[in-house]
This record gives C-alpha cells, sequence and structure tokens, in this order.
C-alpha cells in the first residue's frame, strides 16, 4: 500500500501542517528574538511537527520501519510541550501577580524529564521489534498515564489562576495568558482522548501514523493548530519579557521589599507572598 509515489489523503494532512507549522516556527524563532515567552516549547513543537510531515511524506517512495517509527515518536512527543506552554504562561502569570510559590511549578519538570527518558527507552524498544511496531507498548502507556497526570496538575493550578481573585484585578497581559491557556482546555481535551483511546484500546483507528486519516485531522492536527494559534495570537499581545521585568521592578521600588513567605489568610487558595517589617 505505502512506497508506492501515490499521494493520499493523509499526505495532503501532512503538507498543510508543513506550511501551517512553518508559520509557528518562524513566529518561535520571532518571538526568541524579541525576547518573548513560548519560543522554546512553540519552537520545538513546530520543529517536531515538521520532522513527523516529512518523514510521513517520504514513506511514499520509501516504506521504512525507521520512519514509522520516527513518526510514531514525534507524534506523541508533542502533547508535552503544549502542556509545558500552558505551564510557561501560566508562569509568567505568577511572576508579575504572585498566586503560588514557584516551587508549585517544580513537579511538573521532574515528570517531564522521566517522560523524555521514557520516550526515549520506547523508541529504541520499537525500532528493534521487527513486526507491530505501531502497536501500543507499556513505554508509551506510561508515557501518557505521565502527560495525562501532568495536564490534571496544569488544570488544577489554572483554577487557582481563576479563581484566586476577579480576573479584571489582573493586569492586561496576565488577563490574556489566564483567558488563553482555559480556551485551550477544550482542544486539548480532544487531543488527549485521541491518545489514550488508542493507547488502552489499541484501536488502529486511533493511531497517529496508519489510522483514519480523519480522525487525525478533527482530533489531533486541528486542535494543535487552533493551540498554538491561539497561544502565539496571545503571546504577540504579552509585553517582551524584558519590558515586563522593568515593570515588575518598578512595581517592587513601590511596594517595598518581599521576603518570600506565603500568606494563607483569609481563602485556602490565597498565595499571595506577603511584606514582612524590616
Amino acid at each position: 500500500m505505502y512506497s508506492d509515489g501515490v499521494f493520499r489523503y493523509r499526505d495532503g494532512i501532512s503538507v498543510v501542517q508543513i506550511i501551517t507549522f512553518s508559520i509557528s516556527f518562524i513566529f518561535a524563532v520571532s518571538f526568541y528574538w524579541t525576547q518573548r515567552i513560548g519560543w522554546f516549547c512553540i519552537g520545538a513543537f513546530s520543529l517536531i511537527r515538521l520532522v513527523s510531515a516529512s518523514c510521513y511524506l517520504a514513506i511514499m517512495n520509501n516504506d521504512s520501519d525507521s520512519l514509522w517509527a520516527t513518526v510514531f515518536v514525534c507524534e506523541s512527543l508533542g502533547i508535552m510541550l503544549i502542556i509545558f506552554l500552558f505551564l510557561e504562561l501560566l508562569y509568567h502569570v505568577n511572576k508579575t501577580t504572585p498566586v503560588v510559590d514557584k516551587r508549585y511549578f517544580y513537579a511538573p519538570q521532574l515528570l517531564t524529564w522521566i517522560d523524555i527518558i521514557i520516550s526515549i527507552v520506547g523508541y529504541i524498544a520499537i525500532k528493534n521489534k521487527d513486526h507491530n511496531q505501531l502497536d501500543p507498548t507499556p513505554y508509551d502507556q506510561a508515557s501518557r498515564a505521565i502527560v495525562t497526570v501532568i495536564y490534571v496538575y496544569t488544570l488544577w493550578l489554572l483554577w487557582i489562576f481563576w479563581h484566586f481573585q476577579d480576573l479584571s484585578t489582573y493586569a492586561l497581559p496576565a488577563r490574556r495568558a489566564i483567558r488563553c491557556v482555559a480556551y485551550c482546555i477544550p482542544l486539548m481535551i480532544v487531543r488527549l482522548v485521541y491518545s489514550l483511546i488508542f493507547e488502552a484500546t489499541g484501536d488502529r483507528t486511533f493511531n497517529s501514523s496508519k489510522g483514519d486519516p480523519t480522525a487525525y485531522l478533527t482530533m489531533t492536527y486541528l486542535p494543535e493548530l487552533g493551540i498554538i494559534a491561539i497561544c502565539t495570537a496571545t503571546i504577540v499581545g504579552i509585553p517582551p519579557m524584558g519590558k515586563s521585568k522593568e515593570g515588575i521592578e518598578g512595581s517592587s521600588e513601590l511596594e517595598g521589599h518581599n521576603d518570600g513567605e506565603i500568606d494563607e489568610t483569609g481563602s485556602h487558595h490565597n498565595f499571595l507572598r506577603t511584606q514582612k517589617p524590616s
């Protein structure tokens, strides 16, 4: 069926991916040069999708196991970068309006490194398999479980930021960042469900490499494109990190020094840092 040079429906999706994620990669490069947040997550995600789409197109003329394995692993890696993009937006809010201690963002980082190690081991295991390379493995299922845990943790953080105080009391860039994550939640749920169905049942319909192209289009590509588009548009409206830092320093001079203690009065969700008389 493959390596016959025939251009199919799924190949067309790959072509569109190359076009759209090339644009998002260009935005990521511009974010890097203008010192804006999100440049790494958007850039790395776009690059991974470009590699995956390019390898899939190459399969038209070369049906090799290494190409299929690369496509399969690249499709799995993208979700973690999207979740990390959400965390980066919330972390930026926390720097301008302290809501939680920064240590609350350490747990996802640790789990991410564990997931990366599992993904590398899983890739090696897939390449060494002689058959059924695209079937879910224990490594894939463990990786997806970690992603799900981090996603639920991110939802919890979003809930804290949303309910901590009225959104109108946040600065405009912070409100944009919080709403951006909230708007992306439904799209991310669709994307995560697509992967969980395959990992749990092994149903090839939801396989990102050889599954149903329409399912991939509606439950993977379009949600991912929507998330990257929303986040990119939001970050364009957030001041560069240098300017944000100047604003924070200026407000710190007016408010006095902060000793980093946590005040839990008023509400068990109140994690604001408070001042302490010297």
